[in-house]
This record gives C-alpha cells, sequence and structure tokens, in this order.
C-alpha cells in the first residue's frame, strides 16, 4: 500500500478507523489500532505498535520496536482498583523516540521531546516543550516534567515526581517516594516524589528521598544523598548532602536564550522579572565572595560572632535593644507568639489577608486566630475593627506591615494596653518601614523579620529574627530557639532547632550597608509608577489603584501593588510580553481549607475578599530601570486601551 511519496510495508497492521496522513512512513510488522491519528510527515520504524486514541504529531520520528499508547496492568498483588479510563496518549510535533520505548496510555508530551532507546514513562505524565529523556530512562506515573529540561542515561524517575522548566538530571540519578515498605495501602495513599525547582541540577548517582524539595538553580554534587529539602542557589554535596557554597553569578542559567523567552516576550525586548536577585548579588559578588570564604575557613557555621553582630545591628535599626536570630520569618512569628505568653485556648487577633505564616503560627501554639477586616486602602488591619473582636480569651493583636506600609501602631498599642494585651508586630516585608518616626518592628512587644531572598534585606536562603525591647522575651527567644536550652542538653522549655546560620548572617552584614539606599531606590521607583499612571490616565478612569501612602509612614514597596480591574486578564497580558507579577494573595486566609474549622464564610471580611480579586504586585527591586518601569506601565496602559476597542 502506498500513500503519497512514502511508503507503509506490507505487512504493516492498520485499522480502518485509524487517520494516517498521507506522507507517513510506516515500517514493517507495524501495528496501528482503531482512532490512531497520525499527523503529516510521521515516520515509524519496524515493529512498532501503537494503541487505541494515539496521537502522533507532525514530523515524529519513532524507532523500531517502540510501543506507544500501552494500557497499564496493575500488578496481581496490586490494591489499587483504577478509577477511570485513562486519557489517549498524545505526542507532540517534531518529536523523535527511540527504539524499544514504551509509553503508556494518559501521557501527554509537547513539541520537540526526545526519548532515547528502551526508555519508558509510564501513564498520566506531562512532558513540557523539548523535554530529553535519555537511555533506559524510566519515568513512573503522574510525573511533571517542565520545558527544556534534560534528563540523563539509566535515571529512574518515581511517581509523583514533579520537575520544573530546565532542570538537569545526570546519569544514574535514582528518586524514592515510598515512606513505607511493602506493597500496603499505607503506602500507596502517602506516596511523595520529589520536587525539583526551574534550574536546578542534579548530579550523576544522587539519591533523593521522599518528598524533599530541590531549590531554584540549586547544584547537587555527584554520589549526594538527599534527605531534605535543598534551599535555592545552593551548592551541596555528601551523605547526607549539606550545603558547601553558594552557586556563584557565572554558574546560574538564568536569563537564557530559548524559544520559551521569544515566544512570551512580543515586544522583542528582555523579559522583566518580578523582582531580579541577580542584579543586586552580581554588583556585590566581590564581597559576597569574600565573606563566604571566611565563613568556611572559620569552621563556625551555626550562631556565632556574625550572628550577634547581625543581631545587634538589626536591633539598633529596628529601635529595639536586642535582636533574636532564627531560622526563618515562619518560626520567628511562632517563637515571638511563645515567648510572649501565648497557650493553647488563648485568642489573637489578626488580619485574613496576609501570608499564611501570620495565621499558621498562631495555630501552632494552640491558640486560635480571630480575624478582622482591612482597611481596603492600606490593606493592613482596620484597628476600628479591633475592640469588638475581643473577648476573655484573646491575649494578642498580631498586625501585619503589609507590602512594605506599617499598620496604625499608635490606635492598635492605645486598644491593646487598654485590655491589657500583647503586640507582635509581623513586620516580614517591611524592614525599614516607619510609622511617625519609630521604626517598625520596635513598636510592640516584639517584631518578626524574614530575610527570605526576595525580601528588601534578603540572604541565600531562608532566615528570620526576633526584635523586642524586653530581656525576658528575648532570653525566652533564645532557649526556645535551640530546643529550650540555655546549657547543652539541659531543657528548661518544649522549643525547636530554628537558628541563624553564619553564612546568611555574613551575607546579610555585607548587604546592611548598603540597604539605605536600596529603600531609596524602591521609593523612586514607587513615585515614577505613580507620575506614570496619573499621565497615563488610568488612575482616573478606575482602571487602576496606585499604592496609598499613610500620612506619616515611611513605606518601603517590599512590593509595589496595585488594584486592577480585570486583575486576572491583566496578568495574562503582561506575561505574554515578558512582564512578571505576582498576586499576594489570591485568597484571604478565613477562605482557605486548612481553617475550615474556624467557621468563616463568604462575606465575612468583604474588604479583604475584595482585595484578592483584584491585587496585583507590578516589577519592583532597587536596580530596575527607569525604561522598565515606563514598560510596564505602556504595557497596562495598551491592555486597557485594547479592551476599549
Amino acid at each position: 500500500m502506498k500513500y503519497g511519496e512514502k511508503m507503509i510495508a506490507k505487512t504493516a497492521v492498520i485499522d480502518r478507523k485509524a487517520k494516517v496522513s498521507p506522507d507517513c512512513a510506516i515500517g514493517e510488522y507495524c501495528v496501528i489500532e482503531d482512532g490512531v491519528v497520525l499527523e503529516e510527515g510521521v515516520q515509524l520504524g519496524h515493529h512498532v505498535v501503537i494503541h487505541r486514541g494515539t496521537r502522533v504529531g507532525a514530523g515524529t520520528i519513532v524507532g523500531d520496536g517502540t510501543v506507544l499508547g500501552r494500557q497499564p496492568r496493575p500488578a496481581a498483588t496490586s490494591t489499587v482498583k483504577e478509577e477511570h479510563e485513562l486519557k489517549p496518549l498524545l505526542i507532540g510535533r517534531n518529536c523523535t523516540i527511540g527504539t524499544g520505548v514504551i509509553v503508556y496510555q494518559g501521557t501527554e508530551m509537547q513539541d520537540s521531546c526526545f526519548l532515547g532507546d528502551n526508555s519508558s514513562v509510564r501513564e498520566n505524565c506531562q512532558l513540557g516543550e523539548a523535554v530529553l529523556i535519555g537511555q533506559r530512562v524510566v519515568v513512573e506515573n503522574g510525573v511533571e516534567i517542565g520545558d527544556y529540561t534534560k534528563i540523563q542515561t539509566g535515571a529512574y524517575i518515581t511517581a509523583s515526581t514533579e520537575i520544573e522548566e530546565h532542570v538537569f538530571v545526570a546519569p544514574m540519578v535514582t528518586t524514592t517516594n515510598d515512606n513505607y515498605m511493602g506493597r500496603t495501602e499505607k503506602r500507596f495513599a502517602d506516596r511523595r516524589g520529589p520536587t525539583f525547582k526551574k534550574g536546578c541540577r542534579i548530579g550523576g548517582g544522587v539519591i533523593l528521598l521522599p518528598g524533599v524539595t530541590i531549590g531554584e538553580e540549586a547544584f547537587i554534587a555527584a554520589g549526594s544523598i538527599v534527605p531534605r529539602d535543598i534551599p535555592p542557589y545552593q551548592l551541596v554535596m555528601g551523605s547526607p548532602a549539606h550545603t558547601v557554597r553558594s552557586v556563584s553569578e557565572d554558574e546560574l542559567l538564568f536569563p537564557r536564550e530559548t524559544k520559551q523567552v521569544a515566544k512570551v516576550d512580543k515586544t522583542d525586548k528582555a523579559a522583566i522579572s518580578s523582582f531580579d536577585l541577580k542584579r543586586q548579588n552580581v554588583a556585590l559578588s566581590g564581597e559576597l565572595s569574600s565573606v563566604i570564604e571566611k565563613v568556611i575557613s572559620s569552621g563556625q557555621f551555626i550562631l556565632g560572632e556574625n550572628v550577634k553582630k547581625l543581631e545587634a545591628e538589626i536591633a539598633e535599626f529596628c529601635g529595639a535593644e536586642y535582636g533574636v536570630g532564627v531560622g526563618n520569618g515562619s518560626d520567628a512569628l511562632y517563637l515571638a507568639l511563645l515567648a510572649c505568653g501565648i497557650e493553647p485556648g488563648n485568642e489573637v487577633i489578626t488580619t485574613p489577608f496576609t501570608f499564611f505564616a501570620t495565621a499558621g503560627s498562631i495555630v501552632r501554639t494552640g491558640a486560635v486566630p480571630v480575624f478582622v477586616d482591612i482597611d481596603l486602602k492600606t490593606y493592613n488591619i482596620d484597628p476600628e475593627l479591633i475592640e469588638e473582636k475581643i473577648t476573655p480569651h484573646t491575649k494578642a493583636i498580631l498586625p501585619v506591615h503589609l507590602f512594605g506600609q506599617s499598620a496604625e501602631m499608635d490606635r492598635i498599642i492605645e486598644i491593646a494596653h487598654k485590655h491589657g494585651l500583647k503586640v507582635i508586630e509581623d513586620a516580614a516585608q517591611s524592614l525599614g518601614c516607619e510609622y511617625q518616626g519609630r521604626p517598625g518592628g520596635g513598636i510592640g512587644d516584639a517584631g518578626c523579620l524574614s530575610f527570605f531572598p526576595t525580601k528588601n534585606l534578603g540572604c541565600f536562603g531562608d532566615g528570620g529574627m526576633v526584635v523586642t525591647n524586653n530581656p525576658e522575651v528575648a532570653e525566652k527567644l533564645r532557649m526556645l530557639r535551640v530546643h529550650g536550652t540555655r546549657k547543652k542538653y539541659h531543657h528548661e522549655l518544649l522549643g525547636i532547632n530554628s537558628r541563624l546560620d553564619a553564612l546568611q548572617a555574613a551575607i546579610l552584614l555585607t548587604k546592611l550597608p548598603h540597604f539605605s539606599g536600596w529603600l531609596k531606590q524602591r521609593q523612586d521607583h514607587a513615585e515614577l509608577y505613580n507620575d506614570l499612571f496619573k499621565a497615563s490616565g488610568l488612575t482616573v478612569n478606575g482602571n487602576v489603584e496606585t499604592p496609598y501612602r499613610q500620612s506619616g509612614c515611611l513605606h518601603t514597596y517590599n512590593q509595589y501593588t496595585i488594584a486592577a480591574r480585570k486583575r486576572d486578564q491583566l496578568r495574562d497580558y503582561l506575561k505574554q510580553r515578558g512582564i512578571g507579577t505576582t498576586i499576594y494573595y489570591p485568597s484571604p486566609l478565613h477562605l482557605q481549607p486548612v481553617f475550615k474549622d474556624l467557621g468563616y464564610e463568604v462575606g465575612d471580611f468583604p474588604y479583604a475578599e475584595q482585595a484578592a480579586e483584584r491585587v496585583l504586585s507590578l516589577p519592583m527591586f532597587p536596580e530596575l530601570t527607569e525604561e522598565e518601569s515606563k514598560r510596564v506601565v505602556i504595557a497596562i496602559t495598551e491592555f486597557y486601551g485594547d479592551e476599549a476597542k
């Protein structure tokens, strides 16, 4: 039989209900079942079997002995039952599939993928554009692999693994997802594969234990065993894997010249990130490299002199007597609550429009978060609504200085003193802000800071601190961060392990002299944004509301957050033009499933709910250029102009 100029071997068996493009080539003893679609230019080797419903994109080449669209069969001893029929296998255009490959039903491959000889991809997998799977690689069911990821020879990718774009996995890497040995219901119900974040690189022979997350652009040295999460931009090695150093600028992968960038950047200009960490770190690379080397040479990695010096300098910056470094901002909140005497059964008043850790830390103590709606202008808690929520169980107020602007602390402190309540400030986003001339974080009983990399003062991993003017609170914090001890192996309190490490402290000390200048740059960028939006007319016609700056407050603009009509459509429009944005936060906490037992419903906090539907944070970092800010506002203006046509 002959279709166009391409030959179909006489021994090939093609079901009448299959759709084969006229210019396909099909080798000896191939079997094409009903419902199969072979688009133009598909080439099949010999002994290829393509099961029912499979679709093979144009220009794809399939090697000898390959099976596509196989139906999975559970082992005879399996306790797992199939819940529904799987979707047909979908293969994109211009893919190359080697010899002896098996790809199961329910999987979807995007364009330009490569599957090496004798590899297998199980059911319900998602392969992005230009994914490369090497020879003898096994990809188990339910794996997601992002664009331009490369997995080399002999790697084993366990079920339920998530791999983002531009990840590199070297030969013979093994991932695991099973905390329970044996074929049991418990095992199948609780499988958690690793997560590989964008741009991370995994060396040969690495073993990753169940559920670990490898951070963005982290590097795992060959032969390592990884039992716990690896932060972004860290080089780790050993068994167990431990951090050796941060990944240097010349080792980073981004930005890249890839089809993906060209596809989204319709302006033919460089993409603008929501925040660009590299620009700052490149400028300080000499200083940072020097202090990192000093820490490595010292052999002092946990607490130590760097941490003590940073604690003193940050405390002074916040107008506080004491600073206590901890592992991250979430732990800062939790430990501050404990140190201020919050116990199970207490109530703590806070805002529903914030990051999860604010309320999550309250629940971790055994206390109950009591939400109060926000002021829609500032997005901070409305102090005039606090008193009506106070009960005999109320022990503290936890205001958040959201996006870099202080809550109305005078009124909050007044209410707290009247009712004998503690005030714990969530200043994770607002280091450097001021309220009526006083630094945020140092006004209440304790202030909680985060040094996450995207904060206005960020380290190279996780880090946090609590500042306070109360010596008893400070002493209790120092105990709580080391399992409740004053001296080793003598535990007076039930604490946790949450200590700021010397490497992060050294990095922060290096950045601290530049911090005031960076804040000024952020404020200048915000003023430029404000002027550009005003000139565009978008703030007049109600399409955009720019950030409100409260009288007497110094705003740090950790985020430059607008309220936008048709927010989600605008965000997609900007993404297509290479402009990054972020939504802080898409759902208020009272509507999160984890807090459903608190009994809140839609409509209980209308301003928080309205904010969640409209807020959009635009690119904001000290090194942002005037040209980039103008591009952002021009694109937003074009969106609303196009929409009106």
